[in-house]
């Protein structure tokens, strides 16, 4: 499996572009620690940024979850 990613991090304005979600449902994302965010030194009014690298990462694991579970169902239907 590859994954190309074309940045490493984008704010959460770019990933609700991306995502289709609301900024409301990333932020709340954020404050549960679904989405890992660059840390901001305290009081830095900086954008926040969203680690894609963790996503992707993430998403390749579920995947390769997905298609073990589904190999190990065909394996006991035979």
């Amino acid at each position: 499996m590859q994954i190309t990613i074309d940045t490493p991090y984008v704010t959460v304005q770019e990933f609700a572009r991306r995502s289709g979600m609301s900024d409301r449902s990333i932020r709340r994302e954020i404050e549960q620690g679904n989405y890992i965010i660059r840390p901001k030194v305290e009081g830095s009014k900086s954008a926040v940024l969203i680690n894609m690298v963790h996503i992707a990462v993430e998403a390749a694991e579920q995947a390769e979850r997905v298609r073990q579970a589904a190999a190990s169902q065909r394996a006991a239907q035979r």
